[in-house]
């Protein structure tokens, strides 16, 4: 999937990622108003990288003609919004104190709530709810607002950006209220505490550092603790630093990070749900979707057949299943998931797109248009409206119900024994009763129902506010909140999905390798074969083997309700009939006691084979099982299996509590939730994208399997 042919979605989330590894590599982003990026972003929040502001000279004039701009205005005894006038509603006023005007602005915009909780995360003991940003949030936030001011529009001081900067290279990061923001005239409320935090306001607090050495402190002190003076701030400066849409767009650009990532996860996830129920994947063949030539469904069935290169556990690309019994095609959340996901995909680029223009434009009001002739002019303008992030967001949250949809109905179809081709109930691989994977198949349900609630457009929910200056907002911020939501939740259905196809494909595997072992039975012409007791020549035995062969599969799979070991009777009582039907077609003569010794030894094979494979006896060895998994599940299911040690969960004697009960080692017992915990831990902070996103650069999808990596059982 690389080079010419990587297909635009993926080769859009591979790029994000690549550039992601360089400025990691670098540790270095130097800002110039319009070359940052959402892996800059990115870099900044979640990776500790500082960003520099360039030392181009034309950057640096450009700042000081905007400041010199606006005071020439102002000496003309001009009107200028926000500057000496009153704001929103109230721009009717006039004043000639424009420095005290911008401590009136930061004033009534610092209006949030934040708890004492907040102030002292260490003693929050019960859990209270945060009512205060991520810091990843505020880090982001910061690096755009100062990218956006850069650009020379603003009548911001050069100095008064350094000093936002500082902020990031000195750990400190402001506390900034969850709520309070309808991203409006941009997102006042939250960069005012920024702000605050510049200008060295005793009652707006930070936190310097990061994890348990992480203070929080009222930010005149941080900043006298790092050596930093409070940013006075000149007649528009507090206006242009708090009008604008950077946090909007800087959490935008971590959820869509993310989103794009979890999107591209959820192909590999359907190539894999393939291979767990055994499908008939002729639906990913190119002629299919070249007929209806839509670029999104193109490109998701190409990454889904790239997943599935090398299957041996689904018919329909290297090899077309002609004739056979059962559910011919496979059912619509696997066959349509192109149709299905494609149209997200084209959605998903544009959303991309909005918010890297976003990034690099400038978003507050009013505008300066400075010009070195002197005669430079200013603007009252709405780029501050962050509709175009709205937009981006609410088409991602959309993207990521309807892929949580699919996911939902894959892993309920894995887990249910009338849709899952064969498996046992519930993926129960014990010979025992047990309810394995019911639980993950409720919170599956909840998850589907909360991100369900999560997919309505948040756009449709603008109130007038603000004297009714603000009759239309955009509620930015707002919808990219619930957005990031939404991920969080695709990513826990991830997580599960990821961790039920590994019980499922290995547990096909295992049926398989069980099936292949009586076919081998049954054409065994020796004293040991199935049909020592009715005396067949070698060519009536392989007929025979031929004829029931196909019969044992399919009750095999069919008698899936309970147990692997409430099988052995159902496969036994089946073959008597057609046994019979062919020794008379064929006229050969056979003793009923020969029949009953046929059945008596048949009945043995079947349990003795089934006994040495199936759980509680050691099953099948997780390397044969990835030697036929395709190239992308074979990334997932090594992962799991090697990286994260997690093995196949075999029921009660796998639970911690019930081996405490019984005084047995609960060592290397963890709970389900633990297990899927871990694989959801592992997403995006423990490497697992890391490394699918490694492969597809590589262009090596498939990982070279170490015998000695995986974990026994």
């Amino acid at each position: 999937m690389t080079g010419p042919k990587m297909s635009p979605h993926a080769g859009a989330t591979l790029r994000l990622w690549k550039q992601l590894q360089e400025i990691k590599d670098k540790n270095q982003i130097v800002l110039d108003g319009n070359n940052l990026d959402i892996s800059s972003i990115v870099a900044v929040a979640r990776h500790g990288v500082k960003p520099t502001i360039s030392t181009d000279e034309h950057i640096a004039k450009q700042l000081e003609l905007s400041v010199k701009t606006l005071s020439e205005y102002l000496s003309h005894k001009y009107v200028v919004y926000g500057v000496n006038t009153g704001f929103g509603g109230s721009a009717d006023t006039r004043t000639s104190d424009v420095l005290d005007l911008q401590v009136h602005l930061l004033q009534h915009t610092q209006s949030a709530i934040i708890t004492d909780a907040d102030k002292d995360p260490a003693g929050n003991s019960e859990r209270e709810p945060s009512h205060v940003m991520p810091p990843a949030w505020v880090r982001g936030a910061i690096v755009a607002r100062a990218n956006q001011n850069l650009r020379g529009h603003s009548a911001v001081r050069l100095c008064v950006l350094q000093s936002l900067l500082d902020l990031l290279h000195n750990d400190i990061t402001p506390m900034v209220p969850l709520r309070g923001t309808i991203s409006a005239s941009g997102d006042l409320m939250p960069m005012s505490y920024i702000a605050g935090a510049v200008s060295g306001n005793p009652d707006v607090f930070v936190q310097v550092g990061k994890g348990k050495e992480a203070r929080v402190l009222p930010a005149s002190q941080a900043l006298k603790e790092s050596g930093l003076s409070p940013s006075g701030l000149g007649p528009k400066e507090a206006l242009g630093l708090i009008n604008g849409t950077a946090p909007s767009v800087a959490v935008a650009s971590l959820v869509l990070y993310d989103a794009q990532q979890l999107v591209l996860l959820s192909q590999m996830l359907t190539a894999f749900a393939s291979e767990c129920m055994g499908g008939n994947v002729e639906w990913a063949l190119p002629f299919i979707h070249d007929a209806r030539p839509h670029t999104g469904q193109i490109e998701a069935a190409s990454n889904i057949r790239r997943f599935l290169n090398g299957s041996k556990f689904v018919d329909g690309l290297e090899s077309r299943k002609r004739t056979g019994d059962g559910l011919w095609q496979d059912r619509y959340s696997t066959r349509t998931a192109p149709q299905w996901i494609g149209p997200y995909l084209e959605d998903l680029l544009l959303a991309q797109h909005q918010l890297e223009v976003e990034l690099n434009s400038t978003s507050d009001n009013p505008l300066v248009n400075a010009s070195e002739q002197g005669s430079g002019e200013v603007y009252s303008g709405g780029n501050f409206q962050a509709v175009v992030v709205t937009s981006a967001m609410d088409k991602t949250r959309l993207a990521l119900q309807m892929i949580g949809r699919m996911l939902w109905s894959q892993v309920s179809e894995i887990i249910g024994p009338n849709t899952n081709n064969g498996l046992e109930a519930n993926l129960n691989p014990s010979d025992h009763e047990n309810y394995t994977m019911k639980g993950i198949d409720v919170n599956m349900s909840a998850y589907m129902s909360e991100l369900a609630a999560l997919a309505h457009p948040v756009s449709s929910h603008v109130m007038s506010a603000e004297m009714h200056n603000q009759g239309i907002n955009s509620l930015a911020l707002i919808s990219a909140r619930r957005t990031m939501e939404a991920a969080d939740l695709v990513a826990h259905m991830s997580a599960c999905h990821i961790y039920v196809s590994c019980q499922a494909v290995e547990m096909r595997a295992n049926h398989i390798r069980f099936l292949s072992a009586i076919e081998g039975q049954l054409k065994d012409v020796t004293s040991n074969g199935a049909f020592r007791d009715l005396g067949l020549k070698e060519s009536q035995v392989e007929t025979l083997a031929g004829l029931l062969h196909p019969i044992i599969e399919s009750t095999w799979y069919h008698w899936n309700a309970n147990t692997w070991r409430d099988r052995i009777p159902q496969v036994v009582d089946v073959v008597v009939a057609p046994v019979t039907d062919y020794l008379a077609t064929n006229e050969h003569d056979c003793s009923m006691s020969a029949l009953i010794a046929f059945k008596k030894h048949f009945q043995r094979i079947v349990q003795n084979t089934a006994g040495d494979m199936f759980y509680p006896s050691p099953t099948i060895a997780p390397t044969e099982v990835v030697s036929q998994l395709g190239d992308g599940s074979a990334q997932l299911y090594t992962w799991v299996r090697s990286n994260l040690n997690i093995p196949l969960h075999c029921g009660l004697k796998d639970d911690p509590l019930y081996n405490a009960r019984e005084g047995l080692s609960t060592a290397d017992k963890k709970t389900i939730g633990s297990r899927v915990s871990s694989i959801y831990e592992s997403l995006f902070k423990g490497g697992m994208m890391d490394m699918i996103l490694k492969g597809l650069d590589t262009g090596r999808v498939s990982p070279q399997v170490c015998v000695s990596c995986f974990a026994q059982k």
